[in-house]
């Protein structure tokens, strides 16, 4: 027979498992209802506008790809204010491991003085003296001596100055519309599902969904100054400028169909809709920015 001592030990034994293991399933539970702020909720491209690559730095090192119009827009700055303040002559080419100011002013073209011109003096071949040229008076009309002394003016044929021809203006051909003939149009078609914000953190642009594949037109005439997935949280992005104010962009693609420097005019498939992650539906982000900061595209397109 089992002694009562072993028993009781036993006993003993099972009783401190059982405590344990109650310790242990409490302290689990406390870890699961503990209060941690939720981890931010993303896709695969970032879709959320503090999680897209904007620059905040003052100066930036040029990476390989980039171009100025990108790094503008990633910085919220205006192309040509980040020209200017670099000294970047159009067509604003920028290279690898250059490092660009963003912030500052611009600093003022410096003009410099012409050369005086020194003027030689004659000297005389008998003296070491300069001597200065002397004017001599012509009569306005030759005279001739005849054989009988008498003194005859010579006739002379008065001839008209030559009119000077106007002179020709020439005319730059336009390349760009103006601001205030911009006439906007829905980049796609479909429901409008978020409108654009003014909080710090809001949307910069609008979402119009659709259908994977549906097609991306170009919102205005203008030239495409970026077409890559450079920026991350944009995908397939397209910039196009359409003068030296305007820019739009279109998010989101699925397929570019237009390259880097290329014309395109208003209603010209540019791409073709993709999403913004791939548990999220189809999707067109559509952006339309004035002087490099993002104004609503809501004021710009027309009613529906």
């Amino acid at each position: 027979m089992v002694s009562k001592r072993l028993l009781s030990h036993v006993r003993a034994c099972i009783q401190w498992y059982r405590i344990g293991c109650y310790l242990l399933l409490i302290q689990l539970v406390g870890c699961t209802t503990a209060n941690h702020n939720p981890a931010p909720v993303t896709s695969v491209q970032g879709y959320k506008t503090e999680l897209r690559s904007h620059i905040n730095t003052p100066r930036y090192r040029v990476k390989k790809g980039e171009t100025l119009y990108a790094i503008a827009w990633r910085s919220n700055q205006d192309f040509k204010f980040l020209a200017a303040l670099n000294q970047i002559p159009d067509p604003y080419q920028i290279y690898p491991g250059q490092v660009l100011k963003l912030k500052g002013k611009i600093p003022a073209p410096v003009y410099k003085k012409p050369t005086p011109v020194k003027i030689a003096k004659t000297t005389n071949s008998n003296s070491n003296k300069s001597t200065a040229k002397t004017s001599v008076k012509v009569p306005s009309k030759p005279l001739v001596k005849l054989a009988n002394t008498k003194t005859v003016t010579a006739k002379t044929s008065y001839r008209p100055p030559a009119k000077s021809k106007p002179p020709v203006k020439v005319v730059k051909p336009k390349v760009m519309v103006s601001n205030h003939k911009l006439k906007w149009s829905w980049p796609a078609s479909g429901k409008l599902i978020r409108t654009y914000s003014t909080s710090n953190s809001g949307q910069q642009g609008v979402n119009i969904a659709g259908s994977l594949g549906r097609n991306i037109i170009a919102s205005e005439n203008g030239r495409v100054v970026y077409s890559g997935n450079g920026l991350r949280g944009y995908g397939n992005l397209i910039i196009i400028k359409h003068n030296d104010d305007y820019l739009s962009a279109y998010a989101y693609n699925q397929k570019l169909l237009v390259k880097e420097q290329q014309w395109v005019k208003a209603g010209q498939k540019i791409a073709t809709m993709g999403n913004s992650g791939p548990n999220s539906g189809a999707e067109l982000y559509f952006e339309i920015r004035y002087r490099g900061k993002p104004v609503n595209p809501m004021r710009y397109l027309p009613k529906r």
